[in-house]
């Protein structure tokens, strides 16, 4: 095994780790939380998983990582400020739970998780989706080549859909897609509930969007 097979290994070990602290779960209007993990879920990914490449592109790397402060994405009707929602945060609630419907929260309790076009880390952003009205209602109908731009002070990142998956929520911590270390990737993050599901009952699943860096524009 190289070194650099063995760093990028335990890269991702402590992402998963970290992120097992953040179950996310899309509250019902009643602002539940998500349920914290339960202690017996393993944080590590087996040891088989390596990490996923990181895509292969021409970006101009004039963006400096900075916190998120916008995002936009048509195809999902989404155009809304980005909060930072820290650890503490996550463990206070027990998850990742934007504060309202229309809170759309950038997870920064991971390593390097700022975005730029020399981003070191995948970008983590949650938002709820509900049966009425709420920011990410639309990620699950978005399509493969669809752009979204994430806003942060030192410019425009331009992200184009690769996959949209969904999951049950007890496998999102451990799901390999989800807690690799791939620079200049985004992911958002928000719950599932199939058709004829309690509307007054937790969602039981995660759809995840994964978005790769195309364009980065710096602001002048």
């Amino acid at each position: 095994m190289t070194r650099s097979t063995t760093r990028s290994r335990a890269a991702l070990a402590v992402a998963a780790a970290v992120l097992c602290l953040v179950l996310p779960g899309c509250a019902t209007p009643r602002q539940d939380a998500a349920s914290a993990p339960s202690p017996t879920v393993s944080a590590t990914p087996s040891p088989t998983v390596t990490p996923f490449e990181t895509p292969a592109t021409d970006v101009p790397q004039d963006v400096p990582m900075a916190a998120p402060t916008r995002l936009v994405f048509p195809a999902a009707g989404i155009d809304g400020a980005v909060e930072e929602y820290t650890e503490a945060d996550a463990a206070a609630e027990g998850g990742v739970n934007p504060a309202s419907l229309d809170t759309i929260s950038w997870y920064s309790g991971v390593p390097n998780p700022m975005p730029g076009s020399d981003a070191l880390n995948t970008v983590y952003i949650f938002g709820h989706s509900w049966v009425e009205p709420a920011v990410f209602n639309g990620l699950k109908g978005v399509q493969p080549g669809e752009r979204a731009t994430l806003t942060t002070a030192e410019g425009d990142l331009v992200y184009e859909v690769d996959e949209v998956i969904t999951m049950a929520k007890p496998d999102f911590t451990q799901d390999p897609r989800v807690v690799a270390v791939v620079p200049g990737r985004l992911a958002l993050v928000t719950c599932f509930r199939p058709a004829g599901w309690d509307r007054d009952a937790h969602a039981p699943d995660n759809t995840v969007v994964f978005l790769h860096l195309v364009e980065a524009h710096a602001t002048r």
